[in-house]
């Protein structure tokens, strides 16, 4: 009986560590060797058709956020178009058809802000030769062209471009957050243990806050 249960004893054990590996929200591209820029690279307007781009970050949460922002979209709308269904009844009191109009957006409104800015994913517009060197000399990383990709309103990635040298600093609890210096001044937020994990994105980070500094 007791060597029965020293047998089944590791095997419970190797199937926790399985589950755990199985559900486990941080995807293997996030923080370890970058992708293949074959997967990523596209021609753009008024550029060469060669562009070179290489993928460096992956949001471990950006399929969540995705769908977090399109069921809050969608139930908000439902409880804006509810509300002037409800006053051509006449039967609800107008206090009442408020709240509940209330009730339904506050979610959505609560989401969207605190999803916002969230990357989804970090692009460089270099090649993966020029991204693995400055990887093993990351003191040495120059300003860099990047691209980031953030959920919009509805659900939907959008990319934004820009210059290193065009975003500024600011650490604050929830992770690492950009904020555009010109233009729309929107945020970024990135996650801080994927971003110090890998010395190439640490390099990115510590070269925006030494600018700040």
């Amino acid at each position: 009986m007791l060597l029965l249960a020293a047998r089944s004893r590791p095997m419970l054990n190797t199937k926790l560590c399985m589950q755990a590996f199985k559900y486990s929200t941080v995807p293997k591209q996030a923080a370890g060797r970058f992708t293949s820029n074959k997967l990523i690279s596209q021609p753009i307007e008024g550029h060469t058709k060669d562009v070179q781009k290489t993928l460096v970050y992956i949001g471990p949460f950006a399929e969540t956020m995705r769908r977090y922002k399109m069921t809050a979209s969608f139930f908000g709308l439902c409880g804006i178009f509810a509300v002037p269904a409800l006053l051509s009844t006449g039967q609800a009191p107008a206090m009442s058809v408020a709240l509940a109009g209330f009730s339904a957006v506050s979610p959505a409104i609560f989401v969207h802000l605190y999803t916002n800015g969230y990357v989804t994913k970090l692009v460089v517009y270099d090649d993966v030769k020029s991204v693995e060197k400055d990887r093993k000399k990351p003191k040495l990383i120059k300003d860099k062209f990047i691209g980031i990709e953030t959920v919009s309103f509805w659900g939907r990635f959008k990319e934004e471009t820009m210059w290193l040298s065009q975003l500024a600093y600011k650490s604050t609890p929830k992770g690492i957050t950009w904020q555009q210096k010109i233009g729309a001044k929107h945020v970024y937020t990135l996650e801080r243990e994927i971003m110090e994990a890998d010395p190439y994105l640490k390099a990115l980070a510590d070269r925006v806050q030494r600018r700040e500094a």
